[in-house]
């Protein structure tokens, strides 16, 4: 399993953070902290107002000020060259819906804001002893950066990492909100074991127990058990629950926070009144994840893992290592970064690249081609295939292909859509590539492998996702489809069983979802591809538990893709969605790439259509070395 080493890894009363605070947290109050309406106010200095908006210099700032009172919120907005500032917090938070505005005073006018950053604005309005006292500045980039000038947006973008590691980094997750269940019953179908306490009681805790960990209690006993569980009694269902909301908020989903909580900016973690600073949230994960394994598979999970391959990028600068930034060129590093940020989230498409520039700025101090900086002028499509050119042509860039979506329109076929980009792990194979002076087509090298024997079309997952109250009956179909073009073949030509070929395609999912439960993970195959669908049974409702969940919906996720079958019982799965195989498809594996792809001629050339992710047979495994290529056909492809 994942957490093996865990136990080995954290078991030490004086452990160095990987993350380092720049401030000392303090034990945060059990009580809300309500508004004081006789705190004195304060008379603000005469300074030289930066709103309405004038024009930036190179090393100027706008910072804003929060004017206490229990009024309407009001701020002041000043510019100031940032060298000249002594210390100020930088607000990472997420925009949120930008339809839902609210509207504050900014230097005496009306000013729109978004209403999760109104929330922001009144929780750190008057915090004497802490964040938000009348002498704080406050860098906020919808209200510091004038959003209606593109070019000063992208003159602020390459900025945006020297302002977070200049500033102090906080976190503002949103307020706590507590589940709703309108029905007795579905109140009673979700009623867990044990104690009940609120979301807001149980993060209390957790926060808690957090600063309070390897100081006052070990979750790792003599014998290196996990006994986190021990610690919080009965309630550890409920802080579990309460950590899994945590980590689902749109706060760890967005490009630009990797930047804002990556390498020398550690924020503290704001979640309503309660905060935590990120490396007691990163080292209670770890814990509670050994015990919860479906932690991992949420948005914060998944971030959390992306903040530590960028710190272990880091930590390899000057080892003179293949892998030290150093020794890399700017693409090479910046392939790095998208594979480290995996799927993330923008508001504007273009800021999935933009987005991590600041990252790439602070590991290769050089600047980007003229082409490649900043414009949000340009068509995100436009930008997207610039610096897929750019990546391209790196030593390994070839590794862009293994990419779930590439079928944006007017772009080449090669060109990745960034939005659902999640590269997989490195492998640096010499590649043979040419990109066409018009850059619309990739010259490469490589070989045809064996046809396909039969295939089953990707589909549309939201039809087939099951919830705690249905199952659709059209995973049902979809799993006996499955079953009868894909397993059974593959099993009947190998002389093995179908739950043996069910498992080689399942085994990557089982190094985060247990098998054990109260069904397997085969069972939970039999039970729904016999079944008609349709509502569940009460009763079945409140015996399903999160690890069936995770089984069930795991299902609809690798089976919405699409499956090829060979001769020789080998299955390949396309992680391409919705994608459509058709009979003249061809399979290849192109020199320096690191799986087989899908491709589909189109007169003398080729259309790209997916990778290929190979679940059985010889190629499991297959390293595409220069042994591999020793008595190969080689031939040329042009893709376009």
């Amino acid at each position: 399993m994942l957490i093996k080493p865990i136990a080995r890894n954290l078991k030490s009363k004086c452990r160095k953070y990987i993350f380092t605070s720049k401030r000392q947290d303090i034990e945060e109050d059990d009580e809300v902290i309500e508004e004081d309406p006789d705190f004195e106010n304060y008379v603000e200095p005469v300074r030289e107002s930066g709103y309405p908006y004038r024009e930036l210099g190179d090393t100027d700032v706008r910072l804003l000020r929060i004017v206490p009172g229990t009024g309407p919120i009001e701020c002041t907005l000043h510019q100031i060259p940032i060298a000249k500032v002594p210390a100020f917090w930088a607000l990472s938070y997420v925009w949120g819906d930008a339809t839902e505005k609210e509207t504050i005073t900014l230097e005496g006018k009306p000013f729109q804001v978004t209403k999760n950053l109104y929330g922001a604005l009144h929780q750190f309005r008057q915090r004497p002893y802490d964040i938000g006292h009348p002498r704080d500045d406050f860098w906020i980039d919808a209200i510091c950066i004038n959003q209606d000038d593109p070019d000063e947006r992208a003159h602020q973008v390459a900025r945006m990492m020297e302002i977070y590691h200049t500033g102090l980094t906080i976190a503002w997750l949103g307020p706590i909100i507590e589940p709703r269940v309108d029905n007795f019953f579905k109140r009673l179908a979700h009623w867990p074991h044990g104690r009940r306490i609120s979301r807001r009681e149980a993060l209390r805790v957790l926060f808690r127990k957090s600063r309070s960990m390897w100081s006052e209690w070990e979750p790792i006993d003599d014998d290196d058990n996990i006994t986190v569980d021990e610690e919080f009694g009965d309630i550890f269902l409920d802080v579990c629950r309460a950590m899994t909301w945590l980590l689902c908020r749109p706060w760890f989903s967005r490009v630009w926070t990797i930047q804002e909580a990556s390498v020398l900016a550690a924020p503290s973690i704001y979640i309503g009144r309660y905060r935590l600073h990120s490396s007691l949230l990163i080292d209670i994960f770890d814990i509670l994840a050994s015990v919860d394994h479906s932690l991992y598979l949420t948005p914060g999970g998944r971030r959390i893992m992306t903040l530590k391959l960028i710190q272990r990028l880091y930590f390899c600068i000057g080892t003179g290592r293949d892998d030290d930034p150093e020794k890399m060129d700017l693409a090479q590093v910046f392939m790095e970064l998208i594979r480290c940020a995996n799927k993330k989230e923008s508001s504007d498409p273009r800021d999935q690249i933009y987005g991590l520039l600041g990252l790439l700025r602070f590991f290769k101090n050089e600047e980007m081609p003229e082409e490649l900086k900043p414009n949000y002028r340009l068509p995100f499509e436009q930008v997207y295939w610039d610096y897929a050119v750019f990546m391209y042509q790196s030593p390994y860039g070839l590794g862009l292909l293994d990419c779930s979506v590439n079928d944006l329109p007017g772009v080449p076929s090669w060109v990745p859509d960034f939005r659902k980009a999640a590269l997989g792990p490195t492998k640096r194979y010499k590649q043979s590539l040419r990109m066409s002076y018009d850059k619309r087509i990739l010259h490469l090298q490589g070989c045809v492998m064996r046809p396909f024997h039969g295939f089953i079309n990707g589909c549309n997952m939201a039809p087939i996702m099951p919830d705690r109250e249905f199952i659709p009956g059209d995973l049902s179909k979809r799993l006996n489809e499955a079953e009868k073009r894909i397993l059974k073949p593959s099993a009947d030509i190998r002389g093995i069983t179908v739950e043996e070929v069910f498992y080689e395609v399942y085994r990557d999912v089982l190094r985060i979802i247990d098998d054990d439960g109260t069904e397997s993970f085969f069972e939970v195959y039999r039970r729904i591809s016999r079944s008609s669908g349709g509502k569940r049974p009460w009763l079945s409702q409140r015996r399903r538990t999160t690890n069936v969940r995770l089984k069930e919906e795991s299902l609809a996720d690798q089976l919405s893709c699409g499956f090829l079958l060979f001769d020789n019982g080998t299955i390949m799965r396309l992680p391409k969605v919705c994608v459509e195989v058709q009979a003249n498809d061809l399979i290849c594996v192109f020199k320096g790439a690191t799986k087989p792809s899908l491709i589909r001629p189109s007169g003398d050339a080729y259309v790209f259509i997916s990778q290929c992710d190979v679940k059985n047979g010889p190629l499991k495994g297959q390293e595409f070395t220069d042994d591999f290529w020793a008595d190969r056909d080689i031939q040329d492809f042009d893709l376009i």
